[in-house]
């Protein structure tokens, strides 16, 4: 996994991850300040690798939310099988 594109309204910061299969391995990228109104489509980079991932959003305030609309997740497929 590259990186997500994506379109969010919200206000507070958004905490994204990618997770592998049972959360053996985390990637946490960085925040982003979010708006209630915004004409931008976020990008963040992250390099991680595995056979699946999850993309796991939170805010950590009782008070902050959030809205994704449109969400995009740049793949590579970098083998095409286990080795073995």
């Amino acid at each position: 996994i590259a990186g997500v594109r994506l379109r969010v309204i919200g206000s507070g910061n958004l905490r994204m991850f990618f997770r592998s299969l049972d959360n053996i391995r985390t990637f946490t990228m960085l925040p982003l300040a979010m708006s209630a109104t915004t004409d931008r489509e976020p990008t963040r980079l992250g390099n991680f690798r595995s056979q699946r991932t999850q993309v796991e959003f939170r805010v950590n305030e009782i008070d902050e939310w959030f809205r994704i609309s449109k969400l995009i997740i740049f793949a590579k497929s970098s083998g095409t099988s286990l080795p073995g």
